[in-house]
């Protein structure tokens, strides 16, 4: 509380712009932050709006799809009752009560002694599969002899039924994304059920349809049974279980917690009471927003930060004008009646300043007359420094020389100049820890003048993954490991000298492998320079370019980092350099 008490004393106390803006801020960002929601909320709402509409639609449509398969089941069986002939009827009358075997005997009896074919119940049934492309199967089950005739436009199955016509259709009919109507097959005579013409209808062909004419769709449809089966579910979550939300669908809320609060549809299928449920959560009308949303925040931002500028340098003009009057005032109370105060425009702060002006003038003008105003001179002091030696003194000398080698046509001499200089300018850099991908392209360059140097007796390979190239380690590292190849490994009489450089990373370090088929060092100097590596030898040793590059990374990067001799190879030398992968070590101890 004092804290605060403190800067209202130091900021809005006696400063009466820093009110104003402050003041004026609050009022800005209240209104532009009002007006975004305002606008936000009604678009949430026209949206969501728009959404139940569709919805709606796409709900009474699949409400007319299933209606309109109950009337094509209707019709299917009114048209066996029809059939003029009456030979339709009798055959599906000899089939559901007689054993398959038998209704075969029957019908080759009649044919016998007619010579005709009468029409018969599974050419009519295969009729119409090829008439509905929705009806995925027909079946016919018999009350007596408890047998069920599965048709599909690929097969006919005929199986014994041991239980009742619920147990046949759960085992052989019923299926995920199908709905089927049962109708009686009575006899005219006796006024009793014989059996049931059963048809299994196909309800991919609806998703399609709807999502075809009105597009993506948010949220889910399902058609649920007044049990809790699901028919048809759009987004594939429910099939095979009791739909969780049942209880909910008689309410007449439109928004309702489901998986998440969402709004929800519900209409009743006519003929069969299904419930033809259609939700759409709110996160997923709020996401379909996001554009608006973000505009309205970009919009409302770029409105408070133009407001706030515009307002800031109003009034820091203001308090600028206020300022220098206040300094002049200052200035004239100290004795200093020289001063003036810059007119500006035309408003209340220019009548103070151009009277001040005047009042300071005649003062001035007055005091001239009986005081003469004493003369100061100032003595400046030379101060003469020692010229240097700068490094573009250098850059440029090795330019000329590089320019006098192409103008010769010695263009090999021109570009190992230009390695060169460009070798220098890095190499002058006062930075310790560098990113990889600066001294692999050092190294490159170093390669590419002994390259040139000894023309087809070199040859190198650099193998360094892009993700590993932004890994600080330290400056100069990599070339001394090189030097050291060329220096005592090179064998002039061979053509097939060459170095390869390796970077991974193991765990949390970065390990860099060089490896060369040169002339390799001999076990007992190599033994020396582990020793000396490891700190356990004092001796000053040959390879004096890799114990100090060993050194420099221990102690920038600690005791756990540094060089080390690879015994794997053979032919020529493999030396391991293991480095921090992250900025930690380096920007330690650096």
């Amino acid at each position: 509380m004092k804290k605060l008490v403190d800067f209202y004393k130091i900021h809005f106390r006696k400063k009466l712009f820093n009110k104003i803006v402050f003041i004026y801020s609050i009022i800005t960002v209240l209104s532009l932050a009002s007006l975004s929601a305002f606008v936000y909320t009604y678009q949430l709402n026209v949206q969501a709006s728009k959404e139940l509409e569709l919805n709606n639609r796409i709900l009474s449509n699949i409400g007319k799809y299933l209606d309109m398969r109950y009337a094509t089941s209707q019709q299917i069986v009114q048209q066996i009752y029809r059939d003029e002939s009456g030979t339709l009827l009798e055959d599906v009358y000899s089939f559901l009560r007689s054993d398959f075997a038998e209704y075969l005997d029957d019908r080759l009896e009649k044919y016998g002694d007619t010579g005709v074919r009468r029409r018969d119940i599974m050419s009519y049934l295969r009729l119409q599969l090829n008439n509905y492309p929705d009806i995925r199967m027909i079946a016919l089950y018999s009350e007596n002899k408890k047998f069920i005739l599965l048709l599909t436009r690929d097969s006919q199955n005929y199986y014994e039924a041991n239980g009742d016509l619920q147990s046949a259709l759960k085992r052989y009919v019923v299926s995920d994304k199908s709905f089927t109507t049962v109708s009686n097959i009575n006899s005219m005579t006796r006024q009793e059920s014989i059996g049931n013409l059963i048809i299994d209808y196909d309800l991919s062909g609806m998703y399609g349809d709807y999502m075809m004419d009105w597009g993506d769709l948010k949220g889910y449809v399902a058609v649920v049974t007044p049990a809790g089966d699901v028919l048809f579910d759009s987004s594939s979550r429910y099939y095979g279980k009791t739909y969780p939300y049942l209880s909910k669908l008689s309410s007449s809320s439109a928004v309702q917690h489901f998986e998440e609060p969402s709004y929800t549809n519900v209409q009743v299928s006519n003929r069969f009471g299904y419930y033809v449920v259609g939700v759409i959560p709110k996160a997923e009308i709020a996401k379909s927003l996001v554009g608006l949303r973000n505009t309205l925040f970009l919009v409302t931002g770029i409105c408070i930060a133009a407001a706030m500028i515009l307002t800031r340098f109003t009034i820091v003009n203001f308090s600028r004008r206020t300022r220098a009057i206040m300094k002049a005032l200052e200035k004239a109370r100290n004795g200093d009646l020289s001063v003036r105060i810059p007119v500006e425009k035309e408003d209340e702060l220019y009548e103070i300043s151009d009277r001040f002006n005047h009042m300071c003038a005649d003062l001035a003008e007055y005091i001239d007359r009986v005081y003469v105003s004493e003369i100061k001179q100032k003595q400046a002091e030379l101060v003469a420094f020692q010229a240097q030696i700068k490094p573009h003194f250098l850059y440029n000398t090795l330019e000329a020389i590089r320019m006098r080698a192409l103008s010769k046509k010695a263009d090999d001499v021109g570009e190992m100049i230009y390695i060169l200089s460009t070798l220098f300018r890095y190499s002058v850099k006062r930075d310790t820890i560098v990113a990889l991908a600066d001294e692999i392209e050092y190294c490159s360059l170093y390669l590419d003048l002994f390259r040139i140097r000894y023309a087809n007796n070199f040859t190198y390979e650099i193998d360094v993954e892009p993700e590993l190239m932004n890994i600080p380690v330290l400056k100069l590292s990599i070339q001394p490991l090189i030097e050291n190849y060329i220096v005592h490994g090179l064998v002039m009489s061979r053509s097939d000298n060459r170095i390869s450089i390796q970077a991974e990373l193991r765990g949390r370090d970065l390990v860099i492998v060089l490896k060369d088929n040169g002339k390799g060092i001999e076990p007992q100097k190599r033994e020396e320079i582990r020793r000396r590596l490891q700190g356990e030898s004092a001796e000053r040793s040959a390879s004096i370019g890799l114990v100090n590059t060993h050194e420099r990374i221990k102690i920038c990067f600690g005791d756990r980092y540094g060089l080390e001799l690879s015994d794997e190879s053979r032919q020529g030398t493999v030396i391991i350099m293991k480095l921090p992968s992250g900025e930690q070590g380096g920007r330690l101890y650096a």
